[in-house]
């Protein structure tokens, strides 16, 4: 991996070391700290570079947890891969989604409330080669799109040969937000049941 990574372009790897730094101190930090509080001065002194750098890199603090997300994702098609497609990959990528909610519950939650406030921090980014190697370590991250949820629903719903994809989509779109919402943070030991029962009935 780091053959892979020293062999990219000197600028793509200081611009990716930014960036995930950016992105690691965020992570650290919500878990103790509420997003409004985490200054972008904080963010930016974190890795040693002044605001305007940070804004070169992302033109609003909530920019940086949309580039959370397309890491989370990147990082869930990953570990539900090995299920192969349809069913077992969606019932995979739920499981594991649980697991990340209960190790970052208030980071989770952060994303809600910002999504529900019209943050429209679903969009797709563009993650370099030499971030993904920085953060994954694995080689097979190069190949992940970064799809929207929807999308990525509806590839493996298809492959289930369900019959309603919109439909179907739709119902696990409102699981995924609303499962760990109607659980709270003190009922997520139950979320990974929870979401398992969820995708069994919609598949």
């Amino acid at each position: 991996m780091s053959d892979l990574l020293s062999a990219l372009p000197l600028r793509e790897r200081k611009r990716a070391r930014v960036r995930v730094g950016l992105w690691s101190h965020l992570v650290e930090r919500i878990e103790k700290t509420p997003f409004a509080e985490v200054s972008v001065k904080e963010l930016a002194a974190a890795v040693e570079v002044s605001e305007p750098t940070f804004f070169s890199h992302f033109p609003t603090k909530a920019d940086l947890l949309g580039y959370h997300i397309c890491l989370w994702r990147i990082r869930m098609v990953l570990a539900s891969a090995a299920a192969g497609e349809g069913r077992a990959f969606l019932l995979r990528f739920f499981d594991e989604t649980a697991k990340s909610i209960v190790d970052g519950p208030r980071m989770w939650f952060e994303i809600t409330a910002e999504i529900a406030r019209g943050g429209g921090l679903c969009a797709p980014q563009e993650i370099s080669a030499a971030e993904r190697l920085l953060v994954f370590g694995d080689p097979a991250a190069l190949d992940i799109p970064v799809t929207p949820q929807a999308d990525l629903f509806a590839h493996h719903l298809r492959a289930a040969g369900v019959a309603d994809v919109p439909a179907a989509v739709t119902a696990l779109l409102t699981g995924f937000y609303g499962v760990p919402l109607a659980l709270g943070e003190g009922g997520l030991d139950q979320l990974a049941d929870a979401y398992r029962d969820h995708v069994t009935r919609v598949v």
